[in-house]
């Protein structure tokens, strides 16, 4: 192999690798929910990113938040769905189960 092709080869595999921890960074957390409680219960996440809320229980859910500028309610969920929602705006956000009231996730969204 010739210097040149040494060269090419190497920034494409720097390119590769940047990529691969670019994608990293921007995976998705994911947040179970079984036996009527949240997995994990607290959550940080900087703002952008985004919880895959996925149902592991043998019943519906239905998760919401009203806080301020991070409200939404995925609807009803049912068992092994999964639903990613994105967070856009710095501050805490509590997420509950209109079913299941008892559950309780708090979300901080930092800068």
């Amino acid at each position: 192999m010739s210097f040149r092709h040494k060269v090419i080869a190497g920034a494409v595999l720097a390119n590769a690798l940047a990529l691969a921890a670019l994608g990293a960074l921007a995976a998705d957390f994911r947040v179970g929910q079984k036996d009527q409680v949240f997995t994990p219960d607290t959550v940080t996440l900087s703002v952008g990113q985004s919880l895959n809320f996925v149902n592991d229980d043998d019943w519906d859910h239905n998760v919401y938040s009203e806080s301020s500028g991070n409200a939404f309610d995925i609807g009803l969920q049912a068992p092994g769905a999964e639903t990613s929602v994105a967070f856009d705006t710095p501050g805490q956000v509590l997420v509950l189960c209109r079913i299941h009231p008892k559950m309780k996730l708090e979300i901080t969204v930092s800068e």
